[in-house]
């Protein structure tokens, strides 16, 4: 599964995705500075 992670560098975030990619899903960061606007 492919999963969006707002947040990817904090605390919880980081912890969120090494669980989620042992898991074996494909995870992909979003944020402001990639041009996600989380209001859009």
């Amino acid at each position: 599964m492919k999963i969006v992670i707002l947040g990817r560098t904090g605390l919880i975030g980081s912890k969120v995705v090494s669980l989620l990619r042992a898991r074996s899903h494909e995870v992909v960061a979003a944020s402001p500075s990639k041009g996600i606007d989380s209001i859009t």
